[in-house]
């Protein structure tokens, strides 16, 4: 069994691999993360895993901010938050220091203008295969099913806030967990283990 400390400076190690190149979101650091932490060490399942991304996106704020201190807190508590919160922003932290003397040099290079374009196009994929790898740990049932395609849809097609479908989404989605008590109760023993 890991101690904590040797969690903490692991997770440290991790996230700060992984968001050096999660340049448009953290987002794009969570497969890394997630190989670091359920295939590497086993630390948690993958629906575990993913239940903090989930959380995070649902909070205000920096999602990977929040990623990193839901997963380091579950994993090696306080120490582990603290680490893994320094793993996320020490990269992003150190690039804007060395953008922003280097920024009027750069702002017009082509090269670096193409760059750009080609690591947001990176990015967008995978964060669409995390979305594909979130769909794979909730409930398959027809609610779900039209709950994702109205989150989907509303914002992209028909100009709705993004603000307003989550609010909706959710509402909806806590109201049919508190009014189906039989799946509440099947879901509770697993939720004591994870505890």
């Amino acid at each position: 069994m890991e101690s904590t400390t040797r969690k903490g400076f692991y997770l440290f190690r991790l996230f700060f691999k992984s968001m050096m190149f999660a340049f448009t979101s953290g987002m794009a650091a969570i497969p890394s993360i997630e190989r670091g932490i359920v295939e590497k060490k086993k630390w948690l399942s993958h629906e575990e895993f993913w239940t903090y991304p989930v959380l995070g996106q649902s909070l205000p704020g920096v999602i990977s901010i929040h990623n990193s201190i839901l997963l380091g807190n579950r994993i090696a508590g306080p120490f582990g938050a603290f680490m893994a919160l320094m793993g996320v922003i020490t990269p992003p932290f150190v690039c804007m220091l060395g953008i922003a003397m280097l920024f009027q040099t750069l702002v017009d290079n082509p090269y670096i203008q193409g760059m750009i374009r080609g690591i947001r196009v990176i990015s967008i994929v995978l964060i669409f295969g995390n979305g594909i790898r979130l769909l794979s740990t909730v409930r398959h049932d027809l609610l779900t099913v039209v709950l994702v395609v109205i989150a989907a849809a509303a914002p992209l097609f028909f100009n709705f806030s993004a603000f307003w479908t989550i609010v909706i989404c959710g509402t909806i989605g806590i109201i049919s967990v508190l009014t189906s008590p039989a799946d509440h109760s099947q879901k509770q023993p697993t939720k004591q283990v994870e505890e």
